[in-house]
């Protein structure tokens, strides 16, 4: 009976195993087929949730957004029209937020990639956000300012939804923070982590239509 018992635990565990996702790495070809299947413009609105150090998170939608995903070659997200302009909410400087109260949308590039792939063809992707380059003119001079960007968000393509040229049909928000601001090499405005307790936070999300 014993052995029976431990025969059957074996067999059990090894179906449970093999049930388990397969991941591989992808071939050029398979990055350069999947990055076809992606590529286009979306449209969509931006979500931004901020703290500004009190207990309450506010948002702020911005509809009538666009994001551009390349093909393999340029293999990037262009997020345009960004409000960096929405920043001045969440800036202790009062020059510093002046300044960015009036500033332009900008456009700016996230290199994304593909991590792995599975037997069943869906594929896990992610994007990196680059900095963000801007000049703003307060206190009587020019100042070149890099907005610190950092995304952890991973998302599963299935390969039905790839099929279907509706590659993020299972998951539609893109979620992105602005970590700092900085002058050079000095750092003028810090974001917390997101919901901590009194902090200052900034946090966007690109959700698709």
């Amino acid at each position: 009976m014993r052995k029976l018992f431990f025969a059957l635990l074996t067999v059990l565990t090894f179906a449970a195993c093999s049930s388990d996702p397969v991941y591989h790495g992808m071939t050029p070809q398979q990055k350069e087929n999947y990055a076809k299947a992606l590529a286009g413009e979306y449209k969509g609105t931006y979500v931004i949730i901020y703290k500004d150090g009190g207990d309450d998170a506010k948002a702020v939608k911005v509809e009538g957004s666009q994001m551009t995903i390349t093909d393999q070659t340029m293999h990037s997200v262009c997020f345009h029209n960004y409000p960096v302009s929405q920043l001045s909410k969440v800036v202790s400087d009062p020059d510093l937020a002046g300044a960015l109260a009036s500033a332009p949308n900008v456009d700016f590039l996230a290199n994304y990639r593909f991590y792995d792939l599975q037997d069943n063809g869906d594929v896990s992707w992610g994007f990196e956000p680059a900095a963000i380059p801007i000049t703003l003119h307060y206190g009587g001079a020019d100042h070149y300012l890099v907005l610190k960007l950092s995304s952890t968000s991973f998302i599963r393509l299935t390969k039905a939804s790839l099929d279907t040229g509706m590659p993020f049909a299972n998951q539609s928000v893109f979620q992105f923070t602005v970590d700092g601001i900085y002058e050079g090499h000095t750092l003028l405005q810090y974001f917390d982590g997101f919901w901590q307790d009194n902090g200052t936070e900034y946090l966007t999300y690109f959700q698709l239509e």
